[in-house]
């Protein structure tokens, strides 16, 4: 592979300016909550929009590293 500068490699592909896991963690939760809050839902899916807005903003990776660190989240005990 060719690439004729290193920042293309690394990147991040962004939609209307956001990354992937900002889009789909947005709509997870107003996605749950629709059936529940019919209004409130749109507000709060603008709202989390403008929040990752500013937080991508200052770091892109940013929401990438706290998924991550809810994901592995557990005890570090292992049975042999």
């Amino acid at each position: 592979m060719t690439v004729p500068n290193i920042r293309e490699i690394t990147k991040k592909e962004k939609i209307k300016g956001l990354t992937r896991t900002s889009w789909t963690l947005a709509s997870t939760i107003c996605g749950g909550l629709y059936p529940y809050l019919v209004f409130k839902s749109f507000l709060l899916f603008g709202f989390l929009v403008l929040i990752f807005y500013i937080i991508e903003y200052f770091d892109d990776d940013i929401v990438e590293i706290y998924t991550n660190k809810f994901k592995h989240r557990g005890k570090n005990e292992y049975f042999g």
